[in-house]
């Protein structure tokens, strides 16, 4: 057995196995300390120091748990202690880290409870907040426990013998964060719209009106893949009976729909309406939608087109509003001006309760 693997199983005894659900957080700190003596460090030659208060302006003040000192007193790690029952991911404790190391101007901090975490943030982090490095959990013989025991003792951090281990966890957070931004680029509704306008384009001898209806028997979904679970097999594997699956009605679509996190451009593109022309309606409703946010009926149109890349054609949406429903636009910009639109829409498409009130919502505003 290595020395960094002998020292690392010392670790995991003293903050683990050596360790009570009942034991307090000043009997849990007490074990750190020794842990962090592991790593080299020495609390009898004021390399540790305990709780420290830090002044913050006049009046205020901080107290970190534990500051580890390299030479010249030099801040080179904070850490924060959580006793093993607490939850450590909570936003506030990991505000309380990052304050602490900012005061100190800390380049590393360990945040130790259930686990061991360690973040970053010197000169090297481009992000606002540390960056999380390692979560580590106690478990001998861990190869990462063994490699953070090589890189953080106190020998190689006095000496910056860190700084490859460093360069490469960097380039794998940011190449996390790219990966992660392009993801939800992916999902997005501007994406599935390109995809719809690309399928659009294969089939340019369909009519608009064709295509939509085909449209509306067909799903077209791009998901990440870990929300994209079967209830029933979840259900049984957490050892419970799977409920029966209650389809919605055409109306609890509507509603569900407007309690996700949709915008209101993707509500417009997705709405629910009972009536069997449901197309027709929601061109309308959309040219009516940009109409109540100050547009002319020619740009309400335009715009109305980019939220539906099935229909190629401007004049698609206009008729559907004119010709098709007004007579023209001119008695529809009337319609719109003088109030009477939702009578109308009521009257001519045998509106139901349901359909009435999104378009009455929308109008009354």
């Amino acid at each position: 057995m290595s020395d960094n693997s002998e020292k690392w199983d010392e670790i995991c005894f003293l903050l683990s196995e050596n360790i009570k659900q009942s034991s307090s957080e000043k009997d849990f700190e007490n074990q750190v300390v020794r842990a962090i003596e592991v790593l080299g460090w020495r609390e009898f030659k004021n390399e540790i120091e305990r709780q420290p208060v830090v002044q913050l302006g006049r009046e205020g003040t901080l107290r970190p748990d534990l500051i580890v000192y390299g030479q010249d007193r030099k801040c080179l790690i904070v850490v924060e202690v959580k006793k093993p029952a607490e939850d450590i991911k909570r936003d506030y404790i990991i505000g309380q880290l990052r304050s602490y190391m900012r005061q100190m101007k800390s380049d590393f901090g360990f945040l130790i409870g259930s686990d061991f975490r360690v973040f970053y943030d010197g000169q090297l982090n481009p992000h606002t907040d540390p960056i999380l490095l390692e979560k580590i959990d106690f478990e001998k013989q861990s190869s990462k426990g063994v490699n953070f025991v090589k890189i953080f003792n106190k020998t190689s951090l006095e000496e910056n013998k860190y700084q490859e281990y460093l360069k490469n966890k960097l380039h794998k957070f940011n190449k996390q964060r790219e990966v992660n931004a392009l993801v939800q680029q992916l999902i997005s509704f501007e994406t599935k719209q390109k995809v719809i306008g690309y399928l659009r384009n294969e089939f340019p001898d369909t009519d608009d009106e064709t295509f939509s209806e085909a449209l509306q028997r067909i799903q077209i979904e791009i998901s990440k893949y870990d929300e994209i679970k079967d209830p029933t097999a979840t259900a049984e594997k957490q050892g419970r009976t799977p409920q029966k699956k209650i389809v919605p009605t055409q109306a609890q679509k509507a509603v569900h729909k407007s309690l996700e996190n949709l915008t209101e451009l993707e509500n417009i593109a997705n709405i629910q309406f009972e009536s069997r022309l449901e197309i027709r309606l929601r061109h309308i409703f959309g040219v009516l939608y940009f109409m109540t946010k100050g547009s002319d009926f020619p740009t309400a149109t335009h715009q109305t087109l980019k939220l539906f890349p099935e229909v190629q054609d401007y004049q698609t949406i206009s008729d559907k509003c004119a010709r098709g429903f007004a007579g023209n636009v001119e008695t529809f910009i009337s319609w719109f001006s003088s109030g009477q639109m939702l009578n109308q829409l009521h009257s001519k498409f045998n509106l139901s309760d349901h359909d009435y009130q999104i378009f009455k919502k929308l109008l009354e505003k």
